[in-house]
């Protein structure tokens, strides 16, 4: 018997995967353990937001670019990141649970 190992050399390397958040009804797709949100699932407009994301990680070396101008995140942005975040995730049945409350009056004190 001889041992013989088939190289994989037709392999096509994989991109991250286009896909339904279903709390949310948005596109999604998720690099280097971040989700990024790309718009109202399966429209034109998400796709085009797909093909960007994907077009700035592949020559990046599949990593995320660093933010334009090397930019540190402002407090600000950090906040309205979380809300967003908070928006989808503190979710039961589709609608947002109390757990969200407390997040979003911080927003108006901010104001």
């Amino acid at each position: 018997m001889s041992n013989s190992v088939v190289p994989i050399s037709n392999a096509v390397p994989l991109l991250p995967k286009y896909r339904l958040h279903k709390p949310t009804g948005q596109a999604v797709v998720s690099i280097n353990g971040r989700d990024i949100y790309l718009g109202k699932w399966n429209t034109r407009a998400s796709r085009s937001e797909y093909d960007r994301v994907i077009g700035e990680w592949l020559p990046a070396g599949r990593c995320m670019p660093q933010r334009r101008g090397g930019k540190e995140i402002t407090i600000a942005e950090l906040a309205l990141a979380y809300l967003r975040f908070a928006k989808t995730y503190y979710r039961r049945d589709g609608r947002p649970t109390g757990e969200l409350s407390p997040v979003k009056g911080k927003e108006k004190d901010r104001a």
